[in-house]
């Protein structure tokens, strides 16, 4: 009987560090699926990356939690660079020639491509109009000092396709 119970607790310990280990593994595995679809939203962009997993909504989930402030947080790290074209342009971008958002500080208006932000927000999360431009200008406000109140009046999503906008160096 002694033996039976012996081996019975080595089979459960083995048993518990096999199941661990797999999980482990499982949760590399989803953990660097994640990060390749983020990178690959950086440089590719999201309607890409979201057809290699079956459209926006799991790309929303897979790489984001469903959680659109995560997508916001993976444009962190945009240059901010002056334009030489126009005095009072700022321009967040990670190419040149290939702005995501630009605020004139003249007028006050902040332009944001529509492509990147407001179409993955709504069609990978479903937010409406006002809940995207509430996320975004708390982002705003919490990753470059841009405040809806002051810094900016007006934030247009706009349609870089039909624009030169994205090209201004």
């Amino acid at each position: 009987m002694f033996i039976f119970l012996f081996n019975q607790t080595i089979y459960n310990i083995i048993m518990k560090q096999l199941i661990r280990k797999i999980l482990k593994e499982e949760s590399l595995k989803q953990e660097n699926l994640k990060q390749t679809l983020k990178q690959s939203v950086k440089e590719d962009g999201w309607e890409f990356a979201a057809d290699l997993v079956n459209g926006p909504k799991d790309l929303a989930k897979l790489a984001f939690n469903n959680d659109p402030m995560e997508f916001l947080n993976l444009f962190n790290d945009l240059n901010v660079v002056q334009s030489r074209e126009e005095f009072y342009w700022s321009l967040f971008r990670y190419k040149k020639r290939n702005n995501l958002m630009i605020y004139n500080t003249k007028n006050n208006t902040l332009y944001i491509s529509k492509k990147i932000f407001s179409s993955f927000l709504d069609e990978g999360f479903g937010l409406s109009y006002s809940k995207m431009e509430e996320l975004m200008r708390i982002w705003l406000y919490d990753t470059y000092n841009l405040r809806g109140d002051r810094t900016f009046e007006m934030m247009q999503i706009f349609d870089w396709e039909k624009s030169s906008l994205s090209r201004i160096g």
